[in-house]
């Protein structure tokens, strides 16, 4: 059977239905295909963070306004999803404290609000985090966190209102392509005929890519963090502020009066999605405290927290990340077709920008332009670029990213 839409969007993580519900809010008929259970990827185990300090001004600038526009998502939704607890980021060495100063004056160019704290003001903050080594931090007011499950269910409630119709466990066995144009998709029981395609398929999203002959720069990267139990004795109070140690490759956060901690590691695991099985569940990923990975995470942690160490109860979990050579999204067409759009590579910091992010890529497909200067962004960038000619090539420059995330020269 053959189905015609204005715009297909293939992956419901919130990037997806961000995008899929922006778009039918500007008039486009919507149908999101999933190739399993709907926001059961990366979305599913995303830790929630939303950080707004980056290293150039128009990043800033649009997370900046994704945290304005979750405010009307929540009054349409009618639910409280975003906990504006500020956020707090450490410096304990000469160096980071210049990359702190750095980052301090782009986010005051964006006109965001940054504020200096000392350790007494820390330590009020985050009674559990070790101050002794601190030379400074900075603290946002207006950062926070929120449930990424609960970001996705308000996705698609306003979704099916605007009439996007979302399809589960129907995965895109090919893009249609005639004389360099999109013309659709196929599944196992369907053709959906569409002029504009957007690929939001997360860690598969290079997969999607290849089907409709294209090469997209992106690489899948396990990532784990774990949340302390009620028996462990480590508590965060709901209130509290994030926290990003780059020194250390960790970032916190409260969990229900819980906390938890994430790293991104020297040694990172890539993921070929192509080799996953096809009832593969993100949802089980997790690993033992003999795991490389969290034994690194555990004792990192424990240098900047109280009451951590390798006896802390704790339920660890795993995900995968979809990344790019630079640390930053790509967005919009590439040259082998057009109305193919491509919408991935996160880095991690995909429920942060999915709100603005989804009205770009709506404007982009309705208006052929958005409000945002996404330069940066473009996921043409990397195509006369020597080196990442090939899948292998491509791998390694997002693990080499993704390793130097929390680095001294990190793009974020």
């Amino acid at each position: 059977m053959t189905e015609t839409y204005d715009v297909v969007v293939i992956g419901s993580g919130v990037a997806g239905l961000s995008a899929a519900m922006r778009l039918a809010m500007g008039g486009a008929k919507v149908v999101v295909l999933e190739r399993s259970r709907l926001a059961s990827g990366s979305t599913s185990r995303a830790s929630g963070l939303i950080g707004q300090m980056r290293s150039n001004v128009d990043s800033t600038r649009l997370i900046m306004d994704s945290v304005g526009l979750l405010r009307e998502i929540e009054d349409r939704f009618g639910k409280s999803l975003f906990h504006q607890t500020g956020s707090v980021r450490v410096a304990q060495t000469p160096a980071r404290v210049e990359e702190l100063q750095k980052d301090v004056r782009v986010s005051q160019e964006a006109g965001l609000a940054v504020d200096w704290i000392d350790p007494p003001s820390l330590e009020e903050r985050l009674p559990l985090v070790r101050t002794e080594d601190v030379l400074s931090a900075v603290y946002v007011p207006t950062d926070g966190y929120l449930e990424p499950p609960e970001l996705a269910e308000a996705y698609l409630s306003i979704g099916r209102q605007e009439g996007v119709r979302f399809i589960e466990n129907s995965p895109v066995e090919s893009v249609l392509v005639e004389s360099g144009k999109l013309k659709g998709v196929r599944t196992a029981t369907d053709v959906f005929s569409a002029p504009n395609v957007v690929n939001a398929g997360g860690p598969w999203s290079y997969l999607v890519a290849a089907k409709g002959n294209s090469r997209l720069p992106t690489a899948a990267v396990a990532h784990y963090y774990f949340t302390t139990l009620s028996d462990s004795g480590v508590r965060s109070d709901p209130g509290e502020p994030t926290l990003r140690d780059r020194e250390n490759r960790i970032y916190s956060r409260p969990r229900k009066g819980a906390l938890r901690v994430g790293i991104y590691e020297t040694c990172p695991v890539g993921c070929d999605m192509e080799r996953l099985p096809d009832n593969f569940s993100m949802g089980k990923m997790t690993a033992g405290k003999d795991h490389p990975t969290i034994r690194a995470l555990v004792e990192a942690s424990a240098r900047r927290f109280e009451g951590i160490s390798m006896r802390t109860p704790m339920e660890i979990t795993g995900g995968i990340m979809s990344f790019t050579p630079d640390g930053r999204p790509v967005l919009g067409e590439l040259p082998e077709v057009s109305g193919f759009f491509h919408c991935s590579g996160f880095c991690g910091h995909g429920i942060t920008q999915s709100p603005a992010i989804g009205r770009a890529v709506a404007e982009w497909i309705l208006e052929g332009r958005c409000r945002y200067n996404v330069t940066d962004l473009e996921a043409d960038r990397f195509q006369d670029i020597p080196g990442l000619e090939n899948r292998e090539s491509i791998q390694k420059a997002c693990l080499e990213c993704y390793s130097n995330y929390y680095g001294p020269a990190a793009a974020r």
